[in-house]
This record gives C-alpha cells, sequence and structure tokens, in this order.
C-alpha cells in the first residue's frame, strides 16, 4: 500500500523543509512547492491525498488558492485542505474556514499537532470512501420524505430517491431515463429543466396538480454536488405533508456541525434569534456566529433565505 502523499505549499524554503522532514519520518510522501503556481503544476502527476497551504505568499496567496480550486477544480474538493498561518486570531482563523478551508495550523508549527490532524483528516477521507461509493453519497438522499432527483448534463436522471418516486406517481411524471410529463404541465417542467441545466437561472420553481393533489417542483443547480455526475438537482414536495425537520439530515445535507443543525432548524421554525440563544441554552452572540456559519454552509445570506430553502425540504428520517 502507498504511502498517502501530502503537497506542501510554503514559499519560506527551510520551514518547507523541515516540514518536509517530519512528515517523511511519519511515514508520508511529500510533494514540495514554493508557491501557488508552482503547486497548480503538481496537482495531478500524481494527485495528493492532502494539502498544506501557507496562507501569505507572493503572487497567488492561499486564500486565493483555495477560491480556484473550489471553483475550477471541483473534483478535488474531497482532498483536505489545510491552512498554515502565522496568524492566530479568531478573526482570521473564522476567515479560514469561511474560505472553505478544511483546518489550520498556526505557526510556530507544533509538529505533533501536525501529524495527529493529518492523520485525523486522512481517516476521515478513509472511512467516507470506504462507506459505500455511490451508495453512501446517496444514502441521505434516500431517507428523506421530499424527493430529490438528481440530474446530469444531459437531463439524465442519476438518482431519484424513494420519496421522489412516489411523488412522481401521484403528479404524473416520469423518471426514466428523463424527466417528463403531459400536458401545460409537463411542458413547463421541461422548460424549467432547460433553463436550469443551461446555467440561465440559479432556480426555479412551479407547481404540478393532479385533481386534488399538488406537488411543488424546485430545480438548481450545483458545481460540486452530492454525486460527482450530478450537475442539477429537483426536489418534490407535497405541501399538505410536511413534518418536522431533523437537525441530522441538515447536518448530512450541508455539512451542519449539531450545533449548526439546532440553529438552522429553530430558525426555519420562526424563532427569533433570542429565542434560539434561550432555547439552546447559549448567549445571542453564540447564536450569530453559528447563524453566519449555516450562512455559508447552505448559500443562503439573510434569516428569510434560510428559511424559505430549508422549508422547501421537508426533511426528516424516514424509514429505511
Amino acid at each position: 500500500m502507498n504511502a498517502p502523499l501530502i503537497l506542501c505549499i510554503e514559499d519560506e524554503p527551510s520551514l518547507r523543509d523541515d516540514i518536509a522532514a517530519e512528515l517523511g519520518e511519519a511515514g508520508y510522501e511529500v510533494i514540495q512547492a514554493a508557491d501557488a503556481r508552482d503547486a497548480l503544476e503538481r496537482l495531478d502527476d500524481p494527485r495528493p491525498d492532502l494539502i498544506l497551504c501557507d496562507i501569505v505568499m507572493p503572487g497567488i496567496d492561499g486564500r486565493a488558492l483555495l477560491a480556484h480550486l473550489r471553483s475550477a477544480r471541483p473534483e478535488l474538493n474531497g482532498i483536505p485542505f489545510v491552512f498554515l498561518t502565522a496568524l492566530s486570531s479568531r478573526e482570521q482563523m473564522i476567515e479560514g474556514r469561511r474560505a472553505g478551508a478544511d483546518d489550520y495550523l498556526t505557526k510556530p508549527i507544533d509538529y505533533d499537532l501536525l501529524r495527529a490532524m493529518i492523520a485525523a483528516r486522512l481517516d476521515q477521507v478513509a472511512r467516507l470512501r470506504s462507506a459505500g461509493g455511490r451508495e453512501a453519497e446517496t444514502d441521505a438522499l434516500d431517507r428523506l420524505t421530499v424527493g430529490v432527483v438528481l440530474l446530469d448534463a444531459e437531463g439524465n436522471v442519476r438518482h431519484a430517491n424513494r420519496a421522489a418516486r412516489d411523488l412522481a406517481r401521484v403528479a404524473g411524471i416520469t423518471l426514466e431515463p428523463r424527466v417528463a410529463g403531459t400536458g401545460e404541465g409537463g411542458r413547463r417542467l421541461t422548460a424549467l429543466i432547460a433553463r436550469i441545466l443551461s446555467g440561465s437561472e440559479g432556480g426555479a420553481a412551479l407547481w404540478l396538480e393532479d385533481h386534488a393533489r399538488r406537488v411543488m417542483v424546485l430545480g438548481r443547480p450545483f458545481g460540486a454536488g452530492p454525486t460527482r455526475d450530478a450537475v442539477a438537482m429537483l426536489t418534490l414536495s407535497d405541501p399538505d405533508r410536511q413534518e418536522a425537520l431533523d437537525p441530522a439530515v441538515l447536518r448530512q445535507l450541508f455539512d451542519l456541525t449539531p450545533t449548526e443543525a439546532n440553529v438552522a432548524r429553530l430558525v426555519a421554525e420562526g424563532l427569533r434569534r433570542d429565542q434560539v440563544a434561550a432555547r439552546l441554552g447559549v448567549s445571542p452572540n453564540t447564536v450569530a456566529f453559528h447563524l453566519r456559519n449555516v450562512f455559508d454552509k447552505t448559500g443562503t445570506r439573510r434569516q428569510a433565505d434560510l428559511m424559505a430553502l430549508i422549508l422547501s425540504m421537508p426533511m426528516t428520517w424516514s424509514d429505511p
């Protein structure tokens, strides 16, 4: 079995050499890069298992490099990205998290902590990969009461959970190999999907009615979706069957911490920030801190947007 490969991006040669030596003694292979441009040339041959990156570098700094990778190389999102920084203030740490980093270490580097952090991150990745590939990726979707349909760039259905199949039957929608309907509703649905796949709209919605039953269809594109071959998602929901939100599902869908998931759930239920603080037994400032993280992870900007997003997806565990 090959040793895990670490890409170390650090403009200070002596520190870069020290890191490489320490990690080499710990059993890792290390690729050294003096700056971001050097790193971009070394990303694929071979591809690293983890990236260590200094924040303050000449030319392209660490944050700009991470932003580039997140937008231009979504296939690398599964590689842990760790910032190395001499800036240890609370604000700088929060900013690093918001930039999309998986972790950070402050300088001077504690090498025992560095080795422990790398081992933990690589173990986390290994557990996720061994959980069952595509089956594990879609497990959370299959346990929702909201219907979720994942589409590839050609509009083919890559995955439809059980709730989607049930609601599709109610609304007269077929899901294989493409989503299609009949009559005027079917034409509107086809047009909605075309707009989402073309990127001309960040999100769209419509109602499909069949006698006394109504199904809401929401569509949105995404860059790096729940599966590597999906580029857009449709959600199907029945407004007459809203159920209680489960924080565990919020955590899985949006990669929230337990506290962030509880904050998001209570906000979606209409509680004010001071009421959320009282319910959770924390300060309003703590609620505001977690809410900012929730906004970042869900792509929303305001409390009203967050409520609309979550309430459009009535998430609760259903029996397997």
